[in-house]
């Protein structure tokens, strides 16, 4: 085991440096932001610069197709159509009808609207559903940061769904420093579990990024 410490601890005003030295928000994305800072919520939303790192990688990778599960108010999607530019898509799921009204109306405000295909429901079930209904192995980028417990259900399908040397970016793997508790919550442990899970998947390579609440990239190899 690989043990290790820090090189910077990130403070609150180093934090702000970082922020003030490299964020590039977009108006629109600005909006949601703003707004989702008076919702009881808010944290659900993915911050600023966890936003601009990943839709850099739409660019690095030069992706076109990128599938989201769990959509809240938009950031996110908007972050990823923003980055792929005018000839990329975005498959965007979400549970919550409010949530996805709410994201549509910043998708138009920021004209993407035509580029986001929102998808209403169960994220197993419409997962299944482009399984078999001819997108398995077509998305350059998958995004998970919905039901915690389902996160290895979801990774299964977004393996399926994504290209070799495709990228599955998953949320909140550090769980507000939880997962290194003994005895966490049940969605807790879940999170410790996926961690492992993926930790010892020869088939893809990762990293986990100490960016937000934890955020893992797994790159699918050509072949194990």
């Amino acid at each position: 085991m690989i043990n290790s410490t820090p090189k910077t601890i990130l403070t609150n005003q180093l934090y702000n440096y970082v922020i003030q030295h490299s964020a590039k928000e977009h108006q629109v994305l600005q909006d949601i932001r703003e707004y989702n800072d008076s919702l009881p919520n808010k944290r659900m939303q993915i911050p600023s610069e966890q936003g601009q790192f990943m839709s850099l990688l739409t660019k690095i990778i030069g992706a076109k197709k990128y599938l989201e599960i769990g959509v809240f108010t938009g950031y996110s999607s908007l972050s990823m159509a923003l980055g792929m530019g005018v000839n990329g898509v975005v498959y965007a799921i979400d549970s919550n009808q409010e949530y996805l009204n709410i994201a549509k109306k910043y998708w138009y405000l920021a004209e993407v609207a035509d580029q986001i295909v929102p998808m209403l429901g169960n994220a197993s079930n419409i997962l299944n559903m482009l399984c078999t209904g001819g997108h398995a192995g077509t998305f350059d980028i998958a995004f998970i940061d919905a039901n915690k417990s389902e996160y290895l259900t979801y990774y299964e399908y977004c393996y399926q769904l994504v290209k070799p040397r495709g990228i599955i970016l998953i949320d909140n793997v550090l769980m507000d420093g939880e997962v290194i508790h003994k005895n966490p919550k049940n969605y807790v442990k879940s999170i410790q579990q996926f961690n492992q899970y993926i930790r010892d998947d020869i088939r893809v390579d990762i990293a986990i990024l100490p960016i937000a609440d934890g955020l893992t990239i797994a790159y699918k190899k050509d072949r194990c």
